[in-house]
């Protein structure tokens, strides 16, 4: 069967589409799941009362006056979390944000956990209150990157990908405060307990400024990203590498990874849709831009799997219940296809007759796209 050959476009919008998915699937449930996690140094804040916006009315007045106890401050946090409704009665109270600003930049660090906490939770707001609370607060989190307090640090950075994520105009404000060099200095340096919280807030912030990012920003970014151990346990940071792939001037600082993802979609046993749709996107750009095709053998000819376990590999990808990754596995193939090296070519076409859902995983793509239409 011929395959179409990849357009930019097609790409583009793939990617796109898997992201767009991925940051709705998590802002969604970031409510529900901040419910029932131990935020960082407050202790259990997990509770089954509901909080009336009267309530959040009340602490937020008491709050203006003074900080709030730190049981009072962890209601507060628990109703922000609670519902849009609680975080739009919060922002109504005039100047409200400069008293979580007041507790943010204070000396009291349990008071300062308990503010950026808010702010987080705030955060998940829609993109009035992403603006307002980037715009009030937003110098204040960037400082706070450089601090030696990790708690607090992994509040704020993760406070910046749900800002970013909610807003196209707080990505503008964090970038123009020169929010990226610290993102890029935290992957070369965090400890790894907080790395997720980084990586959540670096692939938000490629995801939604890719177009205002320096080339040599995107390189410092991917530099730093291969330098760490890549975990397929951390969904974020394997995201972050597939926005990257996508641009040219990353492609040559991703080679390294190739074998690990190679062996990832071989050993996955967990069906873990997110970071395997990343994995194929990474190496249908990774692959297709190494001219030689040796990179090109860690799948095609790799001495740890017969060819017919790639077979194998490429049918369950294909006939995969989730269209992201039947949609990036069709780009794989196209790409393999139309690779320059004449013996990635052969390659490929003798695999093709084998692939028994080939047909059936572009009807069905195809079919989408015409309901789309």
């Amino acid at each position: 069967m011929e395959i179409e050959e990849p357009t930019k476009e097609n790409a583009v919008e793939v990617i796109r589409e898997s992201v767009r998915e991925l940051v709705h699937t998590e802002r969604k449930e970031n409510r529900t799941r901040t419910l029932n996690k131990n935020r960082v140094a407050l202790g259990n804040i997990a509770t089954n009362t509901p909080f009336t916006t009267e309530f959040v009315v009340e602490k937020a007045k008491a709050l203006k006056k003074k900080a709030l106890s730190i049981e009072e401050y962890e209601k507060l946090q628990n109703a922000l979390i609670q519902s849009e409704h609680n975080v739009n009665s919060f922002l109504k109270v005039d100047n409200i944000l400069f008293s979580l600003v007041r507790d943010l930049s204070s000396s009291n660090s349990a008071l300062q956990l308990c503010a950026a906490s808010c702010c987080c939770n705030i955060a998940l707001g829609n993109a009035k209150a992403c603006i307002s609370l980037t715009k009030s607060i937003g110098p204040y989190l960037v400082i706070e990157l450089d601090t030696l307090n990790y708690p607090l640090l992994e509040i704020c950075i993760w406070t910046m990908g749900n800002l970013i994520s909610g807003s196209d105009k707080a990505f503008e404000i964090l970038h123009a405060q020169g929010c990226l060099k610290y993102i890029v200095s935290l992957i070369h340096n965090c400890d790894d307990t907080i790395l997720p919280s980084v990586a959540y807030t670096a692939m938000h912030y490629m995801h939604t400024g890719f177009k205002c990012i320096e080339e040599n920003e995107m390189i410092e970014l991917a530099n730093a990203a291969v330098r760490r151990n890549l975990s397929f346990e951390n969904p974020y940071f394997v995201w972050l590498l597939a926005l990257l792939s996508s641009q040219k001037c990353c492609n040559t600082y991703l080679y390294n990874v190739v074998p690990l993802i190679v062996d990832y979609l071989y050993q996955n046993t967990t069906n873990n849709f997110i970071c395997v749709t990343a994995c194929v996107r990474i190496l249908a750009n990774v692959l297709v831009q190494e001219r030689s095709g040796q990179l090109m053998k860690y799948l095609l000819e790799n001495q740890n799997y017969p060819p017919s376990d790639l077979v194998i590999l490429i049918n369950k990808l294909l006939s995969c219940q989730y269209i992201h990754i039947r949609k990036e596995t069709l780009w794989l193939i196209g790409n393999l296809c139309n690779h320059e090296s004449p013996d990635v070519k052969i390659a490929v076409q003798s695999i093709i007759p084998r692939l028994s859902f080939l047909k059936q995983a572009i009807l069905s793509t195809t079919r989408q796209y015409q309901q789309i239409q």
